[in-house]
């Protein structure tokens, strides 16, 4: 699979530098095997934001991005860096075990994922391990009122809270109930700046190719016994929950996906489920992310299809009737 690569996003003062500084103090790998790149934002590199007293000996190799910001500009950039990267490494025989990036508090990650997915120079030597999101718990709600960010929230595989106050037990499960109807792909952490994670919640998570996991434990909100749905909508982002009990026709699947990315381009972001085949015994996972799809087979008995779409501006009537057509299509 080659070198696992680690995301990590969020708004301006969320919280990215002291969320890797404790990443890098639990690390299960040797400090000289550990690559960071931070982008910058500016013409001219700035000191950085590493503390520098959390890497020891300065072991770690920080590469800096300059001229702009990764989600735009700096994505060819990035591309060369690693290429570059892995050139020397290969040459040198240098085991890397980890790859982190850094992004600019302003920086949309999906051209980052769009490279390491798409670029074959990197084809089996690098993989998205997670793409996590850090958000402060203390201005949340100005998050909710910044495309960017929320942009960067409905993105992640997991979410780090940072607590710069003591949340009460009522307070936090709100957030946590409003960050899940925003995303509810992701799981969340809790952090601080005086308590270090542990190493299980950042290193080999392994979750942006994982499987949808979905817990719920109410059945409201049943459509005609076939699915249901629920969203929450904040600058126009929104989650779509379709379900099934009905075994699906593997053709009539991929023409409703065709049919999906094509008709929601530059606005379906990320969708993940669990798919009942009528050609298959067990639960067929199916993640897309950038209009790329993947399927993984699994041993997990079937029950229903699942299916979460998190996207910008979707119509979601549409796409409810579509759904509706498919299932209708594979009777």
């Amino acid at each position: 699979m080659g070198i696992p690569v680690t995301i990590v996003s969020g708004f301006l003062g969320a919280g990215k530098t002291t969320l890797i500084n404790q990443a890098l103090q639990v690390s299960p790998y040797p400090r000289e095997e550990i690559i960071i790149i931070e982008n910058e934002f500016g013409e001219v590199g700035i000191d950085h934001k590493l503390d520098r007293k959390s890497l020891v000996h300065s072991e770690e190799r920080v590469l800096q991005l300059n001229n702009g910001c990764m989600c735009c500009s700096l994505r060819s950039d990035l591309l060369a860096i690693l290429i570059s990267l892995l050139e020397t490494i290969e040459e040198h025989q240098q085991p890397i075990s980890q790859i982190i990036i850094e992004t600019t508090g302003i920086a949309d990650p999906q051209p980052i994922i769009q490279t390491l997915l798409t670029a074959p120079q990197l084809r089996g030597r690098v993989y998205i391990d997670s793409l996590l999101t850090v958000i402060d718990s203390d201005s949340f709600e100005l998050i909710e009122r910044e495309p960017q960010a929320l942009k960067q929230l409905v993105m992640a595989d997991r979410i780090f809270v940072s607590r710069k106050q003591n949340l009460n037990l009522s307070a936090l499960k709100k957030l946590q109930r409003e960050i899940k109807s925003i995303n509810p792909l992701s799981d969340i952490r809790m952090f601080t700046h005086s308590e270090t994670i542990q190493k299980k919640d950042f290193y080999n998570l392994k979750k942006f190719n994982h499987p949808l996991v979905f817990e719920s434990d109410s059945s409201e909100n049943h459509y005609n016994g076939k699915y249901y749905h629920q969203h929450h909508q904040v600058h126009e982002f929104k989650s779509i929950l379709l379900t099934s009990d009905q075994d699906i026709k593997k053709d009539f699947l991929l023409q409703w996906i065709d049919w999906l990315i094509l008709t929601n381009q530059g606005s379906l972001y990320r969708f993940k489920g669990l798919i009942a085949l009528q050609e298959q015994d067990f639960i067929v996972a199916m993640q897309e992310v950038n209009e790329q799809v993947n399927f993984q087979y699994t041993t997990r008995q079937k029950d229903q299809t699942t299916i979460i779409l998190i996207g910008k501006m979707l119509d979601e009537e549409r796409i409810k009737q579509s759904f509706d057509k498919l299932l209708a299509e594979s009777k």
